[in-house]
């Protein structure tokens, strides 16, 4: 067991990296260790915002050219993978190729994709989300989900509520652009979004930023195209699949909006999604640990500050 101030240390440690930087020096390692994969890494020193510098893994999208003093920003990637099979994530640093999207009059060149972020229930989707469009406003908006379910206590203006009928008729009109219907005990849950809401954050120069799961992601894939969704999966801490539902189960009965059969109809859905990552792996394009909101946060903004996709 790790002593507790060691993994204080750690924490803060992988906090501190989380900055952007330029780069000081660099070096490729043409055969990396065991676990670190086949293809070579580059590895450099970042004197990161604060001052202070940090050692990781460059990652140099496309076919940009590495340079002493270009600028880096952060990202939490799976470093390499132990002997037991656990992938290990730490800190590596993004080359900086674009600047900010600006917000001009013509909008007609935005590039165009959409943050997606999945996961299961209780993993935090809805905290992130209102947390990153708060603290990047500039340059994302939040999609607003479509549901016929009922309004509950603890929504925080994600959902658009309106009944099966209109809900129909929206998709018949192909006004929702993906749709879902989520199982449970006590009613008809369909949940889906309108293409208009997406198209007036992308005609404001912004990312939309959507909420999802399963059947959307798939559906947002295939009506966009692949590349027009940069996907995060959200999990909760845990090394094992029942530490992390067990994490799940703790967080979804603390929060006190649902019913204990709710509750179990949530766990049984979190089960499927658990599944879902490894089944369908080339819909996700990062997977983050929400263990420590601020490093999710710092990773996610490290990708709205860089709109054309590599």
């Amino acid at each position: 067991m790790s002593h507790p101030s060691i993994a204080h240390r750690a924490k803060a440690d992988r906090k501190q990296k989380m900055q952007a930087g330029k780069i000081v020096s660099f070096t490729t390692v043409s055969h990396p260790p065991e676990g670190f994969g086949s293809e070579p890494l580059t590895i450099g020193m970042v004197e990161l915002e604060d001052g202070s510098q940090a050692m990781g893994q460059l990652i140099v999208p496309g076919n940009a050219t590495l340079a002493i003093g270009q600028e880096v920003i952060p990202r939490m990637k799976r470093i390499r993978t132990n002997a037991q099979g656990l992938h290990l994530y730490d800190t590596a640093y993004e080359l900086l190729t674009k600047k900010p999207a600006e917000t001009t009059e013509s909008t007609s060149q935005f590039p165009g994709y959409i943050i997606a972020l999945y996961g299961p229930s209780g993993v935090g989707k809805s905290t992130v989300s209102n947390l990153l469009t708060a603290m990047l406003s500039e340059y994302v908006g939040t999609v607003p989900i479509m549901t016929t379910r009922s309004k509950k206590k603890g929504d925080d203006g994600e959902y658009q509520h309106i009944d099966e009928e209109k809900f129909i008729e929206m998709c018949r009109k192909k006004e929702i652009i993906a749709a879902t219907q989520i199982p449970s005990r006590s009613e008809n849950r369909w949940y889906g979004y309108r293409e208009k809401d997406i198209l007036s954050i992308w005609e404001a120069g912004k990312i939309p930023v959507v909420i999802t799961e399963q059947n959307l992601l798939q559906e947002l894939s295939s009506h966009y195209g692949r590349r027009s969704v940069l996907s995060f999966g959200l999990l909760p801490p845990g090394k094992s699949r029942r530490a992390m539902l067990s994490q799940l189960l703790h967080r979804l009965r603390s929060r006190g909006r649902d019913t204990e059969k709710h509750i179990q109809d949530r766990m049984k859905n979190a089960e499927r999604d658990l599944d879902f990552f490894e089944e369908r792996k080339e819909l996700f394009d990062h997977i983050l640990v929400n263990e420590d909101l601020d490093t999710v946060l710092q990773a996610l903004k490290g990708h709205v500050l860089q709109p054309e996709r590599g």
